[in-house]
């Protein structure tokens, strides 16, 4: 309570480690200030509102910095806080942009854990970790360096088979300085392409302790799976697992390639592997699947649509793409980038080539540290049968989301100014199990005009997508209502070029016979009704 521009700063910059230039923060909005408002507060809730000013947008590309409460100390000190929980636990928090009609433009859910206060120990637990490589070799790749790293001095072995104890095991890494070490080596030749293979490394400690447990990363429940869709299981503790496979098919890291994989997908031979949605697909630089926790770098999972291509971008250059199977998961790892702050972005389009829009997340990326981005969902597409009908006509809505999900569809006015919570209709469907989905408005009960129409899908127990892209169209008045009804705008009895001529003399203005769905303005919208009457 009490919360108000007082209590926060924004600020901008190009770079991400500043300088950063504070805004004007005032009571309301002007051509020169931005203004607060706070809302809804409770003792677990509310809604802090950020308006920028009429004349003086945010760039492209800019990093934002907003403090608050008595954190924010340009122009007036804040002298309220947000009080953080007194329970422990996980709370979210949603930051969402709109524009100046209150259409949304992008939204992100953080989470915020609240967590018991923990202490430092000079002791820590032995771990063996990094092993490399992970995924798909190109074809024809004969030799590959075979490594991992601990945590403790240690001399490790490997064996093909897993369960076999250290001291039964023949091979061990190469050993140039002490015996004791914590980076472990040794080139690994004579391979040929479409084999999997498998080394378990176990390790001695300086004091002779051996087969030392390391930590269990999957259970029957695992996420990953490999070349052939089996789900990648660590059942064995004392065995540090490292897989790989050597390609089947020619590829030149950015062409086709790979060995089929499920459905007749391809895993890519280039790029360190990847998936494909087509076997001997001719273009694609796809990611390679997620390696196992602890290897450093970004891992994307979550649904797009069936056997489509998902689109990864970092900083708003592609990365590289991820193949969603016949259920619309899909998985890929980007290696590590260097540390600093990035947005990650991501992108797929549907069997019918619409697009989806572009969901993105944004934080710091430490160096040398896995981070898991995952249950993500892409937004649904969304298309309608007719851009305008007659009041009274039904539209079908329709789209493509991940299968068996929930579609709810939203559909108001288009109006200038924030849409009322009274005025947004809503219905919902259920998507087919490729992800199709289809369903009807009637108009019957809708006035003349333009309306607004999007969607988004709902998984049970995960969350929900973002709204898909904002779609616009027109109710027109019916045939005998008014002047001018049905598009005939000289009153013969046909619409035909005439009635397109007195169209384009009224065009941009607020004629009441030319705009046929009463919205103010002659436009597109109306261009389209009369296309609907037209008898020529």
């Amino acid at each position: 309570v009490g919360f108000d521009y007082t209590d926060v700063d924004i600020a901008t910059s190009t770079f991400a480690s500043g300088p950063f230039f504070d805004r004007t923060i005032g009571a309301t909005v002007s051509s020169t200030t931005d203004t607060v408002n706070s809302f809804g507060a409770t003792s677990t809730s509310g809604v802090i509102r950020l308006s920028l000013n009429t004349d003086i947008g945010i760039a492209v590309g800019s990093y934002v910095q907003i403090e608050l409460g008595a954190n924010a100390t340009y122009q007036t000190s804040g002298d309220r806080q947000i009080i953080n929980a007194s329970a422990t636990g996980s709370f979210g928090m949603l930051i969402a942009i709109y524009d100046d009609t209150s259409n949304l433009i992008e939204q992100q859910r953080v989470m915020i854990a609240m967590v018991d206060p923990v202490t430092m120990s000079a002791n820590m637990s032995d771990a063996r970790m990094n092993g490399s490589p992970i995924g798909y070799l190109v074809y024809d790749t004969t030799q590959t360096m075979l490594s991992i790293v601990t945590n403790y001095d240690a001399h490790c072995r490997f064996a093909t088979a897993s369960g076999t104890p250290y001291d039964s095991m023949t091979q061990e890494f190469s050993y140039l300085g002490d015996y004791y070490t914590n980076y472990h080596t040794i080139m690994i030749t004579g391979l040929t392409n479409s084999t999997e293979y498998n080394y378990y490394v176990r390790c001695e400690d300086e004091v002779g302790t051996k087969d030392i447990n390391t930590i269990c990363f999957y259970d029957d429940n695992s996420p990953f799976t490999d070349g052939l869709g089996n789900p990648i299981l660590q059942l064995n503790c004392l065995d540090y697992w490292i897989p790989f496979t050597v390609s089947g098919v020619p590829g030149d890291g950015d062409d086709e390639g790979g060995v089929p994989g499920p459905g007749g997908g391809g895993i890519g031979g280039g790029g360190g592997g990847g998936i494909g949605n087509d076997e001997g697909r001719g273009t694609g630089n796809y990611l390679p699947y997620p390696p196992l926790p602890g290897s450093p770098g970004v891992v994307f999972q979550g649904w797009g649509y069936p056997l489509r291509d998902v689109h990864i971008l970092k900083d708003g250059v592609e990365m590289g793409l991820a193949a969603s199977d016949i259920s619309a998961v899909f998985g890929a790892y980007l290696e590590e980038t260097t540390q600093g702050v990035y947005t990650f972005s991501l992108w797929s389009d549907d069997s019918s080539g619409r697009k989806s829009t572009t969901q993105s997340f944004t934080f710091f990326l430490e160096a040398g540290t896995q981070t898991t981005i995952s249950d993500i969902i892409i937004s649904p597409t969304i298309a309608l049968n007719k851009n305008s009908v007659a009041s009274g006509e039904q539209v079908e809505v329709f789209g493509q989301s991940a299968p068996l999900l929930t579609v709810e569809i939203w559909y108001y006015p288009k109006i200038v100014g924030e849409t009322k919570e009274e005025d947004m209709i809503k219905i919902t469907t259920i998507a087919n199990d490729a992800g199709v989905w289809s369903t009807f408005i009637n108009t019957v009960d809708l006035i003349a005009g333009t309306y607004q129409i999007k969607a988004k899908t709902t998984r049970t127990g995960i969350g929900e997508s973002d709204f898909s892209q904002v779609l616009d169209f027109g109710v027109a008045r019916e045939v005998g209502d008014d002047l001018c009804a049905g598009a005939d705008l000289n009153g013969d009895g046909r619409v035909n070029l005439v009635d397109f001529s007195i169209l384009l003399y009224y065009w941009s203005t607020d004629d009441d016979c030319a705009d046929q769905n009463d919205d103010g303005t002659v436009n597109l919208i109306d261009f389209s009704i009369m296309m609907y009457y037209w008898t020529g």
